[in-house]
């Protein structure tokens, strides 16, 4: 039995201490040092991969844990996307709390409004975010920059506008799909 699997089935046995003790010494230190080197502190970083452990057992548990992918890998990852959302969620609430005026009533509604468009908008970046370059390249081009399919199949490089309106429809189809996946995006759209 290699290492991976003994962690596996340690924590499916429940001899958590033993796995605590690894992830520890092999996972902590990376993560500190990710989050110091970006603007986080010891405690920070030590809250941030408790919750990073937290969900790795989680995932174990339910049998949702792709064995196929590295335990140290998968911690740091998921602890570098905590961290990338704390810091995004306080800049977020920072700007909100800089951008009120006290002498202005604000209405309750409107601070609801608000922050559920942030919060649409985060979750949007996030879908996008799991397209592939090319997908994420030609959206770009023809939803915020509104390049017409020439100016994009020269900007580019694609071999006529058939093909880039070809994978234009195909990003598009599948950006659609990563946001019907979304559960809590889909609930932010409908509201």
């Amino acid at each position: 039995m290699n290492k991976k699997e003994e962690i596996l089935k340690s924590i499916k046995t429940g001899q958590n201490q033993k796995v605590l003790d690894w992830l520890y010494h092999s996972s902590l230190n990376k993560v500190r040092a990710y989050i110091k080197n970006n603007s986080g502190n010891h405690e920070e970083a030590n809250d941030i991969f408790q919750d990073a452990v937290i969900i790795f057992f989680q995932k174990v548990l339910r049998n949702e844990f792709d064995q196929k992918q590295d335990i140290d890998g998968f911690i740091f990852t998921v602890a570098k996307h905590l961290w990338i959302d704390k810091i995004r969620k306080e800049k977020t609430a920072k700007k909100y709390n800089d951008s009120l005026d006290p002498d202005i009533y604000v209405d309750a509604n409107d601070q609801l409004y608000q922050l559920m468009e942030k919060e649409k908008t985060s979750r949007m970046k996030k879908a996008f975010e799991q397209l592939d370059e090319k997908c994420r390249e030609i959206l770009n081009s023809s939803i915020h920059l509104r390049l017409s399919m020439k100016e994009i199949c020269e900007q580019l490089g694609y071999k006529n506008e058939s093909v880039a309106k070809s994978v234009h429809y195909r990003c598009k189809k599948y950006l659609a799909k990563v946001v019907k996946n979304d559960k809590e995006l889909m609930t932010i759209l409908k509201g």
